[in-house]
């Protein structure tokens, strides 16, 4: 069920005939990786008003523990901010309560699933978007009521502890979440803490157009490091644009999205023909009302200098320009965002989450993840760290400590140094990592100890669950 990322991209590479990365770990036999043992989950729907869902409102999904966490004060609450580009994070959860948080998941307007959806218009994460998120979190810490004029707190039959709030950013829910909390800060004084799940901040990350799990290749036209320093260097002599083609025809109808030709690429051997084994295509986004190709503002102005591109006169009627990507990505990078969010939020511990081999970016400096750490230390943020402490990891997992990354809070990584940093494959779900984060910083607010140093988790909690019956001596010879 919880495949390991390493068998994913192996298994895609060998479909395509492509021979796995140079550097790529051996496979990670699937039995090697370990569920904590879960108890049943249950939830609570309901509608929550907001002038991004006229008439009925934003669907919410309220996942509770069947233990609080706090045993004294309830359930804290956690916001989980799907990943994606599409509308609903209904079908998604990060199995907090086995933590014992109260996790809240929610559509966007205009998504949703079998009846259950929000009203509205999906704008792809834009204003509606976050009008609607903000709401979401404003229902989360008990400021605004349901439709039916019920608190969080009156819907659900466990205790809530939501004097502060947490919110996880999962991928691109993190652009999102950033975006959000920049504009309406004055009403989102109840965030106690934030994390964030390998979160693609930055017009070269929102899609990896660097390279991806889904791509044959990294573009090797970026320079290594850079990202790190928050200016992502990437060579664009050899950019450009193809009328016709598509890199992935069909992936773009599959989300709901228009299927817009062209194809903008790295001509490496100038014959202006894209060479899918040998040529790195770049990925485009879409916005509603514009039925154009978004790309990187970066890549766009390169291609302007070309002679046969250059605007108004000769430029694709299908390619968004420079100044129009500029405005897509206003609305939705959140690493514009980070100064901002620290210095509304400055006592709000955050804690990013970055494995080895992300699910999403393929570059082996990691640079998505450098980029947002080192942005949130050039805020002077007080408390940002690169994955959760490993007693806390330990302590989700039910495993050993140094079997995870013990990282020390506010320490410039280096890009050469920040493989080392990282998580590794195949021990335990991603999942695990995030309630882990969750219930540290958590812990870590609810106790008034963000920077101290720990041996052991602040709150000792277990769900309650069984784990599974080692088998007997004689059957586990077999």
């Amino acid at each position: 069920m919880f495949k390991s990322k390493v068998l994913v991209l192996l298994s895609f590479l060998s479909l395509v005939g492509v021979p796995a990365l140079a550097a790529a770990p051996e496979p990670i036999p699937e039995a090697s990786i370990k569920v904590p043992p879960m108890v049943k989950e249950q939830s609570v729907s309901t509608y929550v008003p907001s002038s991004a869902a006229p008439g009925q409102g934003l669907a919410v999904n309220i996942i509770y523990p069947k233990k609080p966490r706090y045993e004294k004060i309830g359930a804290p609450v956690v916001v989980v901010v799907p990943g994606g580009h599409g509308a609903s994070g209904l079908d998604f959860s990060m199995h907090a309560a086995q933590q014992g948080f109260i996790e809240v998941r929610f559509a966007f307007p205009g998504g949703g699933k079998n009846g259950f959806v929000s009203t509205g218009i999906y704008d792809q994460r834009g204003p509606q978007s976050k009008l609607a998120l903000k709401d979401v979190m404003r229902f989360a810490a008990g400021a605004i009521s349901d439709r039916e004029g019920k608190s969080i707190n009156q819907l659900l039959p466990v205790p809530v502890y939501n004097k502060v709030i947490g919110a996880v950013g999962w991928s691109n829910g993190g652009n999102v979440l950033l975006s959000t909390l920049a504009k309406y800060a004055p009403e989102l004084k109840s965030l106690g803490w934030l994390a964030f799940y390998e979160s693609p901040l930055g017009q070269m990350f929102y899609l990896p157009t660097l390279g991806g799990a889904q791509d044959m290749m990294s573009n090797k036209h970026y320079r290594h490091g850079t990202a790190a320093t928050g200016h992502v260097l990437v060579d664009c002599q050899k950019i450009y644009f193809q009328a016709g083609g598509s890199k992935s025809p069909g992936a773009h109808k599959k989300i709901g999205e228009s299927e817009i030709p062209g194809l903008l690429y790295f001509d490496e051997n100038g014959n202006k023909a894209w060479e899918e084994s040998c040529e790195y295509a770049v990925s485009y986004t879409t916005e509603i009302g514009l039925d154009k190709q978004i790309y990187p503002v970066m890549y766009l102005k390169a291609l302007a200098k070309l002679p046969e591109f250059k605007p108004p006169g000769n430029w694709p009627s299908k390619l968004a320009t420079a100044a129009e990507a500029q405005a897509f990505y206003n609305e939705r990078d959140g690493s514009l965002n980070i100064k901002d969010v620290s210095a509304a939020f400055p006592n709000v511990p955050v804690c990013i989450f970055g494995s080895r081999l992300d699910h999403l970016q393929r570059q082996p400096d990691h640079p998505h993840i450098a980029m947002q750490y080192n942005a949130w230390l050039g805020a002077q943020h007080p408390y940002v760290r690169l994955n959760p402490d490993q007693v806390y990891v330990a302590a989700a997992a039910l495993m050993r400590a140094n079997n995870f990354a013990n990282n020390k809070p506010n320490v410039s990584v280096d890009a050469d140094a920040i493989d080392l940093l990282m998580e590794q494959e195949g021990i335990v779900p991603d999942y695990v990592f995030m309630e882990a984060a969750a219930a540290e910083l958590s812990d870590r607010v609810l106790k008034g100890k963000i920077k101290t140093k720990l041996e052991e988790p602040l709150v000792n909690y277990s769900n309650g669950a069984k784990p599974p019956a080692e088998p007997a001596a004689s059957e586990a010879k077999k």
